[in-house]
């Protein structure tokens, strides 16, 4: 066998060699080294964010458990129970305390039972004693008796939680559960959520405080040290920590300062920590995420502490043990390398000249030349690439005449294809453009980017390209934000006019379109009052029926009563006591038999018979007739003195039949005791009367219809006790309003003339 002479390993073949050696090992030393990299890095953002998944699930978790319990524990607070609690303890007697106190056992026993991190729901009256405990142990929940109740009125947590306003609540630190002064054993770490409670007066007549067991934070600080083997954190609001280690003791508890962190993490992590910003990050080695708890914060007090937080950290130098592998990929790595240089060197020996051959031509090729040809004899591989080679250039000169041909048909098919494209965007602009709805383009960020001419009229102005849509439409982020489901169609109120929208989503934004619809909206609105505005008239002709009907049926049997009252004050030995009341009793017939023809006025108006009028002698007369009645109620009755103020100028029998509907409504509204506040004072020509009740109040959507003829609240009622008191009020030029409040009472004003001044 006949063997090639060697070549000298030098000029071309050198340079093609070591050429080939770098294009081979330094591309692949870079691969490496940035893969390393990049591996690294992708480890830490992954373990970064992990790490933030983490402690923002439990967080979460724990912030809706938190919300949920400040939920109970304010509507706890104000119950019907803890009202009537208070209530019968200020009366003194025992026995309805305690059935009131039995009522509270049994609230707290049902919550306790379904919360298994509930320890004890206790009530503590103003000064800290227990009035009502329950207690969850393992073998159930425990209604502690009175002899074991406890004063806990030296306790932190109730001096502080009673210091608060109603409706706010109050976090203690984690620390230990004292019982009878001393550390509960097994010692047992709760936190204590509280908030003050009122009585019906609003006065603040103690506290309520939920004890959570600490597992409830300990578990998860414990649980996302062993998930992640990092060291876990709890920071509480009073500037205290604790820390969980991998395989750590959930049942150990020790609170510390934050100023010793230092002695766990570096101290810019320490800084992190204390400072508690929620955004994970790296810094000094550590990666570290942390977040927030939400004790229901509308409610919590400012705290410089800040808020409850779980954090987790990890050392990067854990990262590195899972980069080894790439050692053995390096190794691997390099042996190809060699082994590709020794099967380089020894090809180069027998490619060095045809290969420069066919580079030469190549460059010809590539420079546009497609007629150059390679000649290479022989029948080895070397060969047949140079017929390849001829062959792929005779291809591409064939290609290349195609090519040309087709760029110019492409190109003239482009300008024939602009051309349709330009003539449909006019039409669609002259389209837009012209249409008398406003149309709008608007961007994610809500600012205008395309607004047709009438757009522009809509918003009054031709400069609102670029512009937020807020700023002409400041509801514009709530319609965005229901826009991002699915198209919308909505009305948008503005100061001068109402817009009738459609907005539909796009990839980048929004399509707007608005139309003025002011009037019709006005139209239907006139309308509207037009058919109410009827079918009052049909009601007040109705009633007007209904009241001559009853006038008349009422009025016989008014004057027999009048005249038996007036012949009894003839007769010999009536007694002075007996003869007042006569006396009332026929004034009073009188005020009916004028109520009546007040009455008859929904059917026909009556002459007003208005003089200097005292408003002390006419509630004198009321207050007779609805005292006692009050009193068997337990209704007390109060007023200001009245003697100073000025005569109204009224119906003398109109005003007290007015007052005497006002003050019957109010005691029928206190079933249940109360206090009846009718109040007078004058201003600018005026009397303001005001008559209030501690009473159920008035449905806010019954409101609107009280004064109406035949509306009532009450089953008994007839609707129209307060439609003739307006009726009454409107002759006078008297105004009559109300402000009522559910389950806190009601409030009548009448802003009444004066004698000798002009009324309205």
């Amino acid at each position: 066998m006949k063997f090639l002479p060697f070549p000298s390993f030098s000029g071309l073949s050198r340079k093609i060699y070591t050429a080939f050696l770098l294009t081979t090992i330094v591309p692949s030393a870079v691969v490496g080294i940035i893969g390393g990299y990049l591996s690294l890095q992708a480890l830490q953002q992954e373990t970064l964010r992990n790490l933030s998944q983490e402690v923002t699930i439990r967080t979460q978790g724990l912030s809706r458990f938190f919300d949920q319990l400040s939920a109970q524990l304010l509507t706890m607070a104000s119950t019907v129970a803890m009202d009537d609690f208070f209530a019968v303890a200020s009366t003194g007697d025992r026995n309805a305390k305690r059935a009131a106190a039995d009522r509270l056992q049994r609230e707290y026993a049902s919550l306790a039972r379904f919360s298994r991190y509930v320890y004890q729901i206790r009530l503590l009256d103003h000064t800290g004693q227990e009035v009502v405990r329950v207690d969850r142990r393992p073998e159930g929940v425990i209604v502690v008796p009175q002899e074991a109740l406890q004063h806990k009125g030296d306790r932190y947590y109730f001096r502080e939680a009673f210091a608060l306003q109603p409706g706010q609540l109050y976090v203690s630190p984690l620390d230990l559960n004292i019982e009878f002064g001393k550390v509960e054993k097994p010692e047992r770490p709760v936190i204590r959520v509280s908030t003050p409670v009122t009585d019906a007066r609003g006065k603040k007549a103690g506290v309520l405080v939920i004890n959570l067991h600490a597992d409830l934070l300990l578990d998860q600080v414990q649980q996302m040290a062993d998930a992640r083997k990092g060291t876990a954190f709890l920071l509480d609001m009073s500037g205290h920590y604790m820390s969980r280690t991998p395989g750590g003791s959930p049942a150990a508890f020790a609170m510390e300062p934050v100023e010793q962190l230092a002695r766990l993490v570096p101290e810019s992590i320490g800084r992190t920590l204390i400072e508690g910003r929620d955004t994970p990050g790296q810094t000094d080695g550590w990666i570290v995420a942390q977040s927030s708890i939400d004790f229901a914060r509308r409610e919590l007090p400012e705290n410089p502490h800040g808020k409850w937080r779980l954090a987790l950290a990890f050392p990067e130098r854990e990262l590195l043990f899972a980069t080894v592998n790439l050692g053995v990929i390096y190794a691997a790595l390099l042996a190809a390398l060699l082994v590709t240089a020794v099967a380089g060197f020894l090809l180069s020996r027998r490619l060095l000249k045809p290969i420069e051959a066919l580079a030469v031509e190549t460059s010809a090729i590539a420079s546009g030349d497609f007629t150059r040809r390679v000649a290479v004899r022989g029948n080895d591989e070397i060969a047949a690439l140079g017929e390849k080679f001829n062959m792929m250039a005779a291809r591409l000169q064939a290609a290349a005449r195609e090519g040309t041909a087709y760029q110019e048909r492409l190109e003239s098919e482009v300008r024939e294809r602009t051309f349709d494209l330009e003539r449909e965007h006019a039409s669609l602009e002259a389209v837009i453009e012209h249409t008398a709805d406003g149309i709008f383009s608007v961007d994610a960020d809500g600012r205008l980017r395309l607004i047709n001419a009438a757009g522009s009229q809509l918003l009054g102005t031709q400069y609102a390209t670029g512009k937020p849509l807020e700023f002409f439409w400041p509801q514009w982020p709530e319609i965005a934000a229901d826009a991002y489901l699915g198209a919308v169609r909505c009305d948008l109120q503005l100061p001068d006019r109402v817009l009738s929208l459609a907005v539909t989503p796009t990839t980048d934004g929004f399509i707007v379109v608005a139309r003025d619809v002011s009037q019709e909206r006005r139209f239907l609105d006139e309308k509207r009052m037009l058919d109410r505005q009827m079918f009052q008239m049909e009601k007040l002709t109705t009633l007007g029926e209904l009241a001559m009907g009853l006038a008349h049926e009422i009025g016989n049997p008014l004057a027999g009563m009048k005249a038996v009252a007036q012949a009894m004050q003839y007769e010999e030995d009536v007694p002075e006591g007996l003869m007042e009341a006569l006396k009332r009793m026929e004034h009073e017939i009188d005020r009916l038999s004028g109520f009546l023809r007040s009455f008859h006025g929904f059917a026909a108006p009556q002459q007003l018979h208005a003089e200097a009028c005292s408003l002390r002698e006419v509630l004198d007369d009321v207050l007779f007739w609805v005292r006692k009645d009050a009193a068997s109620k337990g209704i007390v009755i109060e007023q200001n003195e009245l003697h100073t103020l000025p005569a109204l100028w009224a119906d003398a029998n109109q005003l007290k039949q007015t007052l005497l509907n006002l003050v019957i409504n109010a005691v029928h509204a206190m079933q249940q005791g109360g206090t009846l506040s009718i109040h007078a004072r004058a201003e600018g020509g005026r009397a303001l009367v005001t008559v209030c009740d501690t009473g159920a109040g008035i449905p806010p959507d019954a409101i609107p219809h009280i004064f109406e003829p035949f509306f009532t609240t009450r089953s008994e009622g007839s609707g129209l006790g307060l439609a003739i008191v307006r009726k009454i009020a409107e002759q006078h030029g008297a105004r009559i309003s109300v402000e009522s409040a559910t389950g806190h009472g009601t409030c009548f004003t009448l802003d009444w003339p004066l004698f000798g001044h002009t009324h309205a």
